[in-house]
């Protein structure tokens, strides 16, 4: 009887002393970001309808509205680079709060008079709102370290990933519902409101900061030769991690030549074959319930041999695209679900493993290089694979794709810490 209640002790503290998503909202801080973002991420994903419903209904038709989401894209980029250069002189949160107003601004002056806006007005608040983006996104992961101890990240990353896919499938459906009752107005001050209680959360927020580094460079020469030395800094913290430097370059590619052609393709096969608009809707639906069980799977799962899970996550990636070429609906919503929740897991550990291997003093450079890969490079990617699904077919393209990610994403695992995920293997 003793030793059963011994045993029944140590068991009940084992999983007391198990970080949970409960014990990382614990934590006041990270509480509070977590819930700001939680409901911001909601508005970001109402933007792009309203953006372009906005654009279209002031007769710019879909040039216009490429136009409109290039200079987006472009603005996002020059965010990113901006925190890859300069991005760990200041408070993570200040970054985010000033990224917030950013925001705020461009999406208020797109609210008040979306019809009689100067075209030129609506895109240099359009190219606000993407520096603000792209500044905020690396901040934010950079953050987390510092309002949780390094036990309760991977959960905390695991609600951050949760929060974020739900809000893709929150987002654009209340968006379709507001704009279609009211245009875009109404969505697009929603989206304000929601930056507004994002900066509200962040204000307060007890950020543990190292010694920062001054932020005074002077003079144009002299703070060109800092932003020089600052990025050449935080390109070192990857090169130096080999398992960084690999995987870094091996996610770009896969997202660029299999990712983008294989969303490029999706509606085309969906027209031709799986059912039309419906067929595509399930389809990114099954994507975005099997990133939420992602989510979930990678916030709790325990392992020494972290990049070995995470790459095989990424794997998945190689199962939705064969599926999009080869299989009927109902496989083709399974692969995806799969590859929903194989790249989600893949981003929580990685995005984890990243944070505790990287000093904190140069952490925003390294998650803005990581961010600054895909957003120059993906347009690139969506650019080619029209012309190439063209000219060789979707399901050849696909199974390139397929082939591809079976030879490339391994090996990360290769060098050395990529079966870890850690230098210190």
């Amino acid at each position: 009887m003793s030793e059963s209640l011994i045993l029944e002790n140590t068991v009940t503290a084992e999983r007391a002393a198990r970080p949970t998503f409960r014990a990382a909202l614990r934590q006041r801080d990270f509480a509070l970001l977590w819930s700001g973002q939680s409901l911001s991420a909601v508005g970001n994903q109402m933007l792009p309808l309203a953006l372009a419903v906005l654009v279209l209904n002031r007769g710019e038709g879909a040039l216009g509205l490429g136009f409109v989401l290039g200079v987006q894209a472009l603005a996002i980029a020059i965010g990113t680079f901006v925190a890859a250069a300069v991005g760990d002189r200041w408070r993570r949160t200040r970054l985010m709060i000033a990224a917030d107003l950013m925001r705020f601004v461009a999406v208020v002056g797109l609210a008040i008079n979306p019809l009689g806006i100067p075209q030129t007005a609506l895109i240099l608040l359009v190219v606000l709102f993407g520096i603000g983006e792209g500044i905020f996104q690396p901040a934010f992961r950079a953050a987390v370290p510092r309002v949780l101890p390094p036990e309760l990240r991977q959960p905390g990353n695991g609600l951050n990933a949760f929060s974020t896919h739900l809000a893709t499938v929150i987002g654009p459906g209340m968006a379709g519902a507001l704009v279609a009752a009211t245009g875009p107005r109404i969505a697009l001050w929603i989206d304000a409101v929601t930056f507004l209680f994002s900066f509200a959360t962040l204000v307060p927020i007890r950020e543990t900061t190292p010694a920062l580094r001054a932020a005074v460079m002077p003079g144009v020469r002299g703070a060109l030769r800092q932003i020089g030395a600052d990025l050449r800094e935080g390109t070192a913290a990857v090169v130096d991690r080999p398992w960084i430097a690999a995987t870094l370059g091996v996610v770009t590619a896969v997202m660029v030549l299999v990712t983008a052609p294989s969303l490029v393709a999706l509606p085309v096969e969906a027209n031709a074959r799986l059912g039309g608009a419906d067929a595509y809707g399930m389809t990114l639906g099954a994507m975005g319930l099997g990133a939420l069980i992602g989510s979930l799977v990678g916030g709790r799962i325990r392992t020494r041999w972290v990049g070995i899970v995470a790459l095989s996550g990424a794997m998945c990636i190689a199962v939705s695209v064969a599926g999009l070429a080869l299989l009927p609906l109902s496989g083709v919503l399974l692969t995806w679900a799969i590859g929903g929740a194989g790249v989600t897991l893949f981003n929580v550990l990685w995005v984890t493993a990243v944070q505790q291997d990287v000093p904190d003093h140069v952490l925003t450079r390294v998650m803005a290089l990581n961010w600054l890969g895909i957003q120059a490079l993906m347009p690139i990617g969506y650019a080619l694979a029209g012309p190439a699904i063209e000219a060789m077919g979707a399901r050849t393209i696909l199974l390139a794709g397929f082939v591809l990610t079976l030879i490339i994403t391994p090996m990360p695992l290769l060098v050395r810490g990529g079966a870890t995920f850690s230098s210190r293997s």
